[in-house]
């Protein structure tokens, strides 16, 4: 370094906001009995994101999206990824990862996309209909499988 220039720190912002140390080691077991015990009916809330995610379908096929139609999309199946295992349905993680990754991989939303998202989408319903909770149960590792069988056959005859 030259005597001329100097190193300048920047300041912590979030540090200073939050405070320093970490959590209680009670806190933390807490937090994770709530989540393992919570009785939450998570149906309602599923329930309201596959409606949210008909919306968005319908609005694109009718060209009356007047926003990102791939965030529009993403959100309820991203929120259906990341809430189903919290409540304990983890088979709706599981298929909604599958279909997530694959719309993000191929980053394009034609009508075989749409005809996989609503293939999906009546998977959860499904499920949700079933009280399929996790992939324990045969019909859930097939809607998995045959959801994941059309995501492949897509890349392959896509090149994608």
């Amino acid at each position: 370094m030259s005597d001329s220039s100097k190193l300048v720190k920047p300041d912590n912002t979030l540090k200073k906001k939050v405070g320093h140390g970490g959590f209680k080691d009670s806190d933390l077991v807490r937090a994770q009995s709530m989540i393992e015990n919570n009785k939450i009916d998570f149906k309602p809330i599923a329930q309201d994101l596959i409606a949210e995610l008909s919306q968005v379908l319908d609005d694109i096929k009718g060209a009356n999206i007047k926003q990102d139609a791939f965030g529009s999309l993403m959100y309820p199946m991203m929120q259906l990824r990341a809430q189903g295992a919290l409540f304990h349905y983890p088979i709706i993680t599981t298929i909604s990862d599958i279909v997530v990754d694959f719309i993000d991989g191929v980053g394009v939303l034609d009508a075989k996309v749409l005809e996989i998202v609503v293939a999906y989408k009546k998977s959860v319903t499904a499920i949700l209909t079933l009280g399929i909770k996790d992939l324990s149960a045969k019909a859930g590792q097939q809607l998995c499988s045959e959801l994941k069988a059309a995501c492949e056959r897509y890349k392959k005859a896509n090149g994608a």
